[in-house]
């Protein structure tokens, strides 16, 4: 798996809908495990988390790369604009 790390949430978000109109579609990945619902319940971390697990979890992207993607999506995700 590749993945990005993007300067902040908005900017994911902004990452994410650009390249899903040209059908490029990547996720957000990896929710901080202290917000999970099992982290919740089970985790010794209270008032919030750690902050910079946090931070990463908002910005962190990943790619779609795999052997089922057709030609166009792999150009698109080989040349993705720098200026996102």
């Amino acid at each position: 798996m590749h993945y990005l790390l993007l300067p902040d949430l908005e900017r994911r978000t902004v990452f994410i809908k650009t390249l899903r109109r040209v059908e490029i579609h990547t996720v957000f990945h990896g929710i901080a495990l202290h917000s999970a619902p099992a982290g919740r319940r089970h985790a010794r971390a209270h008032g919030g988390g750690p902050k910079v697990t946090d931070d990463v979890s908002n910005r962190l992207i990943r790619l779609p790369l795999w052997s089922g993607l057709e030609e166009h999506q792999t150009e698109g995700v080989r040349h993705i604009p720098a200026a996102l």
